[in-house]
């Protein structure tokens, strides 16, 4: 069943045009017919089947049916923040974490970060990582797609009001205690950039509360972290 996001409410039995996006997707791209099943989610939660009623050349329109409330999001609220990443790879990071359920994804500025994006550059860049995704969860199943979040100073970032538990990644520390992770439903897992972070940020990482910990002895690129590091997450919570 192909799934579509869009952003509006649905009701059973009300006949619904899409915006551009999901409308461009199914008449568009995949070139789908009226009468196909299709699966709505709006990032509310929950999901609706509905069957395609109508295309033109520039909307769709749809039946909404039935309502099921299957979010299938992970029992850990996860905030990742990572840095800015240059290229595709930032896709990459962004993609992956969102189809292993975190979230939020915080892009951070620290001191080595390959790229830096402000104004309406960054906005841009934002809106079009929240588009990934969105289009990740479109793929993966989940209903809820994770908040994109940027670009933020690391040092800003650290004043907030974060989960209780605070983890940071840094190649060399202690291997890190999974039993902590029984105890909470809200965690912060921040990682560096390709260069690693600086002492300064990791003394200021430290003095937040964050915990620092290394996922075995090898060193991880930037995109690679967060990815492999949500996947251990999940694995040692069971």
């Amino acid at each position: 069943m192909r799934r579509f996001f869009d952003d509006q409410g649905f009701q059973s039995g009300l006949a619904t045009e899409l915006g551009a996006n999901a409308s461009h997707h199914i008449g568009k791209v995949l070139r789908m017919a009226v009468g196909d099943a299709v699966t709505l989610f709006n990032g509310q939660g929950g999901e609706w089947s509905a069957q395609i009623t109508a295309i033109s050349k520039k909307s769709v329109t749809v039946e909404p049916q039935v309502f099921t409330a299957d979010n299938r999001t992970p029992p850990l609220n996860v905030t990742v923040a990572l840095p800015m990443i240059k290229g595709d790879r930032m896709e990459y990071a962004i993609q992956k974490a969102t189809e292993l359920g975190a979230a939020t994804i915080v892009v951070l500025d620290t001191e080595r970060c390959e790229v830096r994006l402000k104004g309406e550059r960054a906005d841009k860049k934002i809106a079009h990582w929240q588009q990934v995704a969105v289009s990740a969860c479109e793929q993966c199943g989940l209903n809820i797609p994770p908040l994109i979040e940027g670009t933020v100073e690391l040092k800003h970032w650290l004043n907030r009001d974060l989960p209780d538990l605070r983890l940071i990644a840094h190649p060399g520390e202690q291997p890190f205690d999974p039993g902590v992770l029984s105890t909470t439903q809200n965690l912060a897992l921040l990682t560096g950039p390709e260069g690693g972070f600086s002492d300064d940020e990791l003394n200021a990482a430290q003095a937040a509360g964050f915990t620092p910990f290394a996922l075995g002895e090898r060193v991880l690129r930037a995109e690679t972290a967060p990815v492999a590091l949500l996947a251990a997450l999940w694995a040692w919570r069971g």
